[in-house]
C-alpha cells in the first residue's frame, strides 16, 4: 500500500518539503489514528482521497476513522466504496457488517444459501473480470484469424479450442456486463441522523417514511436539491440531497 502511494507521490513531481504529498497525508492520518485523534485522522484520510487516491485500504482506514469519530453513515459509505474495489477483503466486509448492525433501520440482508451465492457472484473484482474477458476475447480472435488464414485445421482439438475460447469470452463478457449494470444502479447512504422522505421535492409535502443514518437506499433520480430514493420494498420518497451521498 505504501509503495503504491509513494509511486503516486513521485509521479506528482512535488518539490520542496513544504508541499504535502498523499503519502505524507496518509502517514499523518495513520499516526493520528494510532494516537486516538479520530476526527483529525478522518480529515487527513479525506485529504488523501481528495488528492485522487483510489485504494480500498485508504477507504477502509477512512471508514474506521469515521466510525471512531461517531459518523456511522460516513463509515458505511467508505466501507461500501472499499468493498466495490476489493469484494473479497474480509476486514472491510466484517467492519461493514458490524456497522450495519448498529443502524436504527434494520434492512433485511441475504442469509444462508442466498448469502453464499451473493458472495460467489461478487468474488472476482471488476479488474479481474476485465482481464479475463480480454484474454479470452483475444484468444478467440487469434484462433479465428488463424483458422481463416489456414482455411482448415487437421486436429480436432484446434476447433474445440476455438469454440471454447468464444464460449468463455461470451460468458465472461455477459458476467462482466451484469456486474457493471449492477454497479451502475446508483445507491446512496443516509448521512444525517434522521431524514424524512416526502411525496414530492418540497418540505411541505406529505411524509412517506423516515430513515436514519447509515441506511443504504436505491437512488432513482435527482431534481435540484432533492433526490428520489427507494426502499428495498420499492416505496419511494424525496429527501434533501445534502442528507445522502452516492456510494
Amino acid at each position: 500500500m505504501k509503495t503504491i502511494l509513494l509511486a503516486m507521490a513521485l509521479c506528482l513531481g512535488v518539490a520542496g518539503a513544504a508541499i504535502s504529498t498523499p503519502l505524507d497525508q496518509y502517514n499523518q492520518a495513520n499516526e493520528r489514528y494510532r494516537q486516538g485523534q479520530y476526527p483529525q485522522a478522518r480529515e487527513a484520510y479525506q485529504q488523501v482521497v481528495e488528492a485522487g487516491v483510489r485504494d480500498p485500504q485508504v477507504y477502509y482506514n477512512l471508514g474506521n476513522a469515521c466510525f471512531k469519530a461517531g459518523h456511522l453513515g460516513e463509515a458505511v459509505l467508505w466501507y461500501e466504496r472499499g468493498l466495490r474495489l476489493a469484494p473479497r477483503d474480509a476486514d472491510i466486509r466484517a467492519n461493514l457488517h458490524y456497522a450495519q448492525q448498529l443502524r436504527l433501520d434494520k434492512v433485511s440482508e441475504a442469509a444462508g444459501p442466498a448469502r453464499w451465492l451473493e458472495d460467489l457472484y461478487l468474488f472476482p473484482t471488476l479488474d479481474e473480470l476485465c482481464l479475463l474477458f480480454s484474454v479470452f476475447f483475444m484468444a478467440a480472435c487469434g484462433l479465428g484469424g488463424w483458422r481463416l488464414w489456414r482455411r482448415t485445421w487437421s486436429a480436432w482439438w484446434q476447433s474445440w479450442l476455438l469454440v471454447a475460447s468464444i464460449s468463455l469470452a461470451a460468458g465472461t463478457g455477459a458476467y462482466l456486463g451484469t456486474r457493471l449494470y449492477g454497479q451502475a444502479q446508483a445507491r446512496v447512504v443516509v448521512l444525517a441522523a434522521e431524514v424524512t422522505a416526502r411525496s414530492a421535492p418540497d418540505l411541505l409535502e406529505t411524509a412517506v417514511f423516515v430513515v436514519h443514518e447509515g441506511t443504504c437506499l436505491r437512488m432513482a433520480r435527482s431534481e435540484g436539491a432533492w433526490v428520489l430514493v427507494r426502499l428495498p420494498s420499492g416505496l419511494g420518497g424525496w429527501v434533501p440531497a445534502d442528507t445522502v451521498e452516492q456510494i
